[in-house]
């Protein structure tokens, strides 16, 4: 038995890669949760902005990697399901902004630490966060919206 014929016809299959892949989000919106906060300084003000980047990178990859895989599965287990939903679509396109915001902008913001006003550093944290967690609020609503 393939391991997508598995996920789409077991009874655990598809609820194991999804709890996998919320496990993924959660760390994933974690890392990006602190990192917005502290380029707003909002929190860890004392740690420098580039050095706790690189503490949560490996995290962050790791986080994207069980999301983007797990993610995968799961649409390649029901394609015509996600296709067709609303939500789904939404969320592939919150998901391309939210990387695009990511290593396009917020990298640069990331590398050094912040000489931009509060005003920018909060205006593109708060960016971000909304990117970032409308991805996950979509990917909630596939199961319930049309």
């Amino acid at each position: 038995m393939s391991v997508i014929v598995f996920i789409r016809d077991s009874q655990f299959g598809m609820p194991i890669v999804q709890s996998v892949h919320l496990v993924g989000i959660t760390v994933l919106l974690a890392t990006m949760l602190v990192l917005n906060l502290r380029l707003a300084g909002l929190v860890m003000i004392e740690s420098p902005l580039a050095w706790l980047a690189r503490q949560l990178a490996p995290w962050t990859i790791a986080a994207g990697t069980v999301v983007i895989l797990s993610g995968l599965l799961i649409f390649v287990a029901t394609p015509a399901k996600y296709l067709a939903s609303n939500p789904f679509r939404f969320k592939m396109a919150a998901l391309g902004l939210a990387m695009l915001c990511q290593f396009g902008v917020l990298r640069r913001f990331f590398l050094v630490e912040p000489s931009r006003s509060r005003k920018t550093n909060m205006l593109v944290a708060g960016l971000s966060l909304t990117l970032w967690f409308s991805v996950g609020w979509a990917g909630r609503a596939i199961a319930f919206v049309p």
